[in-house]
Formats: structure tokens, sequence, C-alpha cells
């Protein structure tokens, strides 16, 4: 089982495209992978014959686990796993490493309020409908640290409301099941505090619209207001950098800026690809790599290393002419950006003859931040700091 993102600890086998005896070509696909943040087709990478599968359809196993036995025979007794990860993170697919005697680890993935949770727990819980946040509560309550099956032998299922003429029921896709998930836990383990400004884009705006079209063509891609907040959000980052942390025991700071661009997927689900050394490029660079990486997520082309390693997201509900948003931070990151649609207002502004009232392109940008990794003031400075970077900025320097 590949390691499908740096904080996955085991992924589901969704299903075998080929079974116990077939022969395999290097490049077919062997099976689909899923885990909690991306569906992932493994292919071989060497031709054989497929002697075993150790782990069926559906079930889900720690990352590392043997996954099935490849060989030049149907009695082949070669084990496939991926080769160890390299230094900057992330086991490669698309390289297998033979293992003759595996060692089989049995990982427990975190669960509700922290405790950990055993795959053979949250596979009863889940063909049991129990509430394992219940559960977990009644562990803690005790001191315990880990939820076995043996936990579960007193808890209920959770009711089934009743369908009413008329109602229909809409089960949760894939995506959305695995955002639930992941929200739920980051809502019920994150002390979330939000804090916003508004924001004057008129610098932008005039930037924008005076490249827009020169950059369309040259680019294939429209020059929206999201790559200038991205910009101005990693400026700002290097001032603030506890911002850009994760958090465990303690807060680690990253030092590359791997941003996060929240993406939805035509309203049956959201994924968060990752736009990787966001930190050293320009507005106009982050324009390019933020479409390239929201096409890939709209076609379903994602690969792992696109949405792993994430250091801060933004969440952009703009487009849909939102005003106010507070977002869910995305786990482990200890904050994330909100920005909602710029439109003209009537504001108060300075001249030099006075007060006047004028029209001006505005727009809330929020922040929701996780209380222990910093204060309320740290945060409001930072938001300070990019509201400052957005207002007054050379901004037609970054799109040359």
């Amino acid at each position: 089982m590949p390691q499908l993102g740096e904080t996955v600890t085991e992924g589901k086998v969704a299903s075998w495209f080929k079974s116990a005896g077939d022969v395999v070509a290097a490049g077919d696909p062997l099976l689909e992978i899923e885990t909690d943040k991306v569906t992932m087709e493994i292919q071989a990478t060497e031709s054989g014959v497929l002697g075993e599968i150790k782990v069926a359809a559906g079930a889900t196993v720690p990352v590392g686990t043997v996954l099935a036995v490849l060989g030049t025979s149907a009695s082949a007794s070669t084990s496939l796993r991926p080769r160890p990860a390299k230094a900057n993170g992330g086991a490669r697919l698309d390289a297998y490493e033979e293992v003759r005697t595996p060692k089989k680890s049995y990982g427990k993935a975190e669960g509700p309020l922290g405790l950990k949770v055993s795959p053979l727990a949250r596979r009863l819980a889940s063909e049991g409908r129990l509430d394992l946040a219940a559960i977990a509560e009644a562990v803690r309550a005790r001191g315990g640290r880990r939820i076995a099956a043996a936990d579960l032998k007193e808890a209920t299922p959770v009711a089934a409301r009743p369908v009413a003429s008329g109602d229909k029921v809409a089960p949760l896709n894939r995506i959305r099941a695995q955002t639930a998930a992941r929200l739920t836990q980051s809502w019920r383990t994150i002390p979330h505090v939000f804090q916003a400004v508004e924001v004057d884009f008129s610098a932008v705006a005039r930037a924008r619209e005076a490249a827009k079209e020169r950059f369309a063509e040259r680019h294939g891609t429209a020059l929206t207001y999201l790559p200038f907040v991205a910009r101005a959000t990693c400026l700002a980052i290097a001032d603030f950098p506890k911002i850009n942390a994760v958090f465990d025991t303690d807060l680690m700071l990253r030092r590359d800026v791997h941003l996060g661009i929240a993406v939805d997927l035509a309203h049956e689900g959201l994924i968060v690809p990752v736009v990787a050394h966001a930190d050293e490029m320009t507005a106009g660079g982050l324009a390019k790599a933020i479409a390239r990486q929201v096409e890939k997520a709209r076609s379903g082309k994602l690969a792992p290393a696109d949405i792993e390693g994430g250091t801060y997201t933004i969440s952009n509900n703009g487009r849909f002419g939102t005003l106010f948003t507070t977002p869910i931070i995305n786990l482990p990151q200890v904050a994330i950006l909100s920005m909602d649609a710029v439109t003209k207002r009537a504001v108060v502004v300075e001249t030099p003859s006075g007060d006047a009232i004028a029209a001006r392109p505005m727009a809330v940008i929020g922040q929701s931040f996780d209380h222990r990794a910093f204060d309320g003031a740290y945060s409001a400075s930072f938001l300070a700091r990019l509201k400052t970077i957005l207002e007054t900025r050379d901004w037609a320097s970054e799109l040359a």
C-alpha cells in the first residue's frame, strides 16, 4: 500500500483489474486505491504473472502492507511494495522493489478526539453504523488512547431517519464522504477563530485590466483576482512564518510555502491540489500554476504529489458572488484564507480636499486559524500586512 499523501496512514483497495494467474504487462492497470485524499490507479511497472492477491477489494490496510505478488510464473514469490520515500517526501508510485520476506505492519489511523483507531474497529463501526465520536468520548473518559474492536461491543447503531413520501435519499459519493470525515475531524479537534479585513482592490484591478487580454492570449488562461491574493499571501507569510505551519504537539514552521487551492468539483465534492513552492512565483506564474492544478483536479488527473505537502490553503468562493465565508482549516495546517467576491461599493476615501465617497472594487479577505498555534493579534497583524500588500504593491511588474 503506497503512501498517497504525507499524512495518510492507510488506504482502501477499491478494486482489482487483474486476477491471480493473469499475465501482466508493464503499464497495465493493476488496481485502484482510495484514501481520504485521493483515488489512484496503480499500474504494473514490470511484466509477469500475478501469482497472488494478498489484499481483497474492499479491504483497508496500513501503508506499507504488501498487496500482491508478481513474478515470472504462476508460482511467483516476489512481492511488490513502493520503494522508500525520497528525502523530499512521498513514495513513488512508478517504482517498486522486490521483497522476498515482507514484514507485515498494522498501523492505527487517527480518529475522533485524536485517538487511534484500529483498522478492524474502523471497519466494524462502518458496517454497524456506529458513532465513532461517541465511542471515542467513552474511551477517552476512562483514560484510553486507542479504539479497538472490543470498545464497540456496547455501542448502539446510529438510528436511521424515517423517509417520508416524496423524500429522496442522496448517498454521499466517495469524495463527499472523505471531505465530510476530514472536516468533521478538523472541526472537533481544532479551536477555530475567524478574523477578516476589507480590502480595496483598486491597484490589483488596474494591473489586471491592463494585462488580462494579453495574458489570456499568451498563456491560454484567464487572469483572475486569485493569483494576486495568492502572491500577497506568500509575501505576507515571509513576515509571519507561524501562519505557514503544521501543529502536532509542537508548532512546526515550514520553510517553503506550498499553497493549497480548494477546488469545487461541480458541487459533487471538494479537493485541494497544491501549488508547490508558491513563494518563488510571481502573480503571473501563480496564475498559470493554479490554472494547471485546477484543470487537473476537474479532469481527474491529479497525482499523489499534486495533493500532498500543503502548508497553507486558500478557499475562493468569490466567483459565486459571496460576501463572507468562514472556512474550516485543512488538517494538519494551522490556518486557511477565504477570498470572497470583489464588487464595487461606495466607500469613504481620503482626498487632498477632505473625505469623499467613491466607488471602489472591495472584497472581504478572512482567515480561520488554530488558536493553539498563535493568538488573535498575530493573525490580525498578518491580515493587515496582506491588506497593505494588495492595496499598495506595483502589480504591473508581477505580470511582465
